[in-house]
């Protein structure tokens, strides 16, 4: 038995729990990645208490689970469109799933013309009365924060339409069928029956994009806005890579790193705690 095991968990400690435990004991040192670590403790935990960019990142990060419900329940609704087979669903479920195939910075770059000030968005706003033809609007706080999440939204969307046309594909239909007898309408259908059943589902889907939307969104704010304008779309990703790639602060990355991963794991056991109790 241990013999089939062993390869999987060779696997395991050399690229998961090697490279975290390597990373907690950088994070206790300072070190620039050419001088030798000089071990310093808590001191880099105790800089990023006093971090006020950290903070912004970190607010940010919060910030983009104001759009959860939204996140976690649209693609619930189309999925139950197309496993429904709307008109159009065959060529719907293609057009859904292409942006997940699309490199992060490959939108991000895409958006960034987009979006310019003679971009064709505000040409074409122009050109139905609309007069934005000096709106930068990746330039703009008010704006910059909002599409961001949007175009984050859009590009996992597939993926979440994926995996619940996959649980509606397993569901057991006998329970649908004894609620229409019963005399239950569509929407009785829908808020009692199917969506209890696809509750594992929703969960599986909450904590993916709980983990994506503080570990995944580098590329698209890298290619998109690095974080400006100001520290507006400044997320605690870019924070490491601007600690550890441009001020060569290695100890200190890990240590945004490590305190990272901490907050994450925190979320994801309140969010584990809150569905298992409206489960």
């Amino acid at each position: 038995m241990f013999l089939f095991v062993a390869p999987a968990l060779v696997i395991l400690l050399v690229f998961r729990v090697w490279p975290l435990v390597s990373a907690f004991r950088l994070s206790l040192t300072r070190w620039n990645g050419l001088s030798q670590p000089s071990f310093i403790g808590l001191q880099n935990y105790r800089d990023l208490w006093e971090d006020q960019r950290f903070r912004d990142a970190l607010f940010n990060n919060i910030k983009l689970l104001t759009v959860l419900p939204v996140w976690v329940f649209l693609p619930f609704f189309i999925a139950q469109a197309l496993f429904n087979k709307v008109i159009g669903w065959r060529f719907f479920r293609i057009a859904l799933f292409l942006p997940a195939v699309l490199s992060p910075v490959v939108l991000g770059i895409y958006y960034g013309l987009v979006l310019r000030p003679d971009g064709p968005l505000n040409r074409g706003l122009s050109v139905v009365g609309i007069d934005s033809s000096n709106r930068d609007w990746l330039n703009d706080p008010r704006t910059a924060f909002p599409i961001m999440a949007a175009i984050l939204v859009w590009s996992t969307l597939g993926v979440g339409v994926l995996i619940y046309l996959a649980g509606l594909s397993n569901m057991d239909t006998q329970l649908l069928e004894a609620a229409k007898i019963d005399g239950a309408t569509w929407f009785q259908s829908q808020r009692f029956v199917v969506f209890w059943l696809m509750l594992p589902v929703v969960r599986f889907w909450s904590v993916i994009i709980l983990i994506v939307s503080f570990t995944g969104i580098f590329p698209l704010v890298y290619a998109l806005t690095r974080g400006g304008p100001g520290h507006s779309t400044y997320v605690v990703e870019f924070d490491i890579y601007q600690e550890a790639f441009q001020k060569s602060a290695l100890g200190y990355s890990s240590a945004i790193g490590i305190a990272l991963l901490g907050f994450v794991v925190l979320l994801l056991g309140i969010l584990t705690r809150i569905l298992r109790q409206r489960g």
